[in-house]
């Protein structure tokens, strides 16, 4: 009898224990994986929208929108010529994530405006071995 109480216990504190696992808080869809590849592969651009696409809608059946997925969504939409649909994922991410206001509203306007958003593919310019990485080349200050 004494056994069985111990049985008992211990798959009950199993299923307890079970019920304490970390739930996922967003749907990424492998997300990491895809912004790799895109990087890897710029010219397979398509793809990577099509998957953010999904990401995105995924996401949001799940009611697990990731931080920034609305935005790199909007972003590629931008690259691709989409003004208006870049403009409603920036404004989606603005109100769904409230810390990202201002830098959404900053998009926002660069895109009414037609103002060309810098990419972050800036140039590289060699330094020894390795390379880093400047949107204009360093100047002197003078003492």
């Amino acid at each position: 009898m004494a056994f069985s109480k111990r049985v008992f216990a211990f798959i009950l504190a199993v299923l307890l224990l079970a019920g304490c696992a970390a739930q996922p808080r967003y749907t990424w869809c492998k997300y990491d994986c895809l912004l790799y590849d895109h990087y890897k592969n710029p010219e397979q651009n398509a793809e990577f929208i099509e998957a953010l696409k999904e990401a995105v809608l995924e996401g949001e059946a799940a009611g697990q929108v990731p931080p920034g997925i609305y935005a790199e969504y909007g972003y590629a939409l931008y690259e691709q010529g989409n003004n208006p649909l870049a403009i409603q994922y920036f404004q989606k991410e603005s109100e769904k994530w409230p810390e990202s206001r201002v830098f959404m509203a900053k998009m926002i306007t660069n895109v009414q405006n037609g103002k060309k958003i810098k990419d972050n593919k800036s140039k590289s310019i060699p330094v020894g071995s390795e390379t880093k990485q400047h949107e204009t080349p360093p100047t002197e200050v003078s003492k």
